[in-house]
């Protein structure tokens, strides 16, 4: 990789989906890719990686409902306390 130039191999299916994204956005394919690049770069990913290490390591997970209780939960206590 010489000046920020890379080359990737990309099979048909992910090639035609990443045409048809960039057509879709009116950007040529390497801008839209890059501008893709770019935003999954910027991601924090500490927290995302904490929680794949904490399941590894456990193997607890919480269905949706449960991760939406929780939440509701903690909203609903939050409301109360705030009055």
């Amino acid at each position: 990789m010489a000046d920020g130039e890379l080359i990737l191999k990309l099979d048909d299916d992910t090639a035609r989906r990443l045409q048809a994204a960039a057509d879709a956005a009116g950007r040529s394919v390497a801008d839209y890719a890059a501008e893709l690049i770019s935003g999954g770069l910027d991601e924090d990913w500490a927290e995302d990686l904490r929680i794949v290490e904490d399941y590894r390591r456990t193997g607890a997970s919480y269905s949706v409902e449960e991760a939406m209780a929780h939440f509701h939960s903690e909203l609903m206590a939050q409301v109360e306390k705030n009055r």
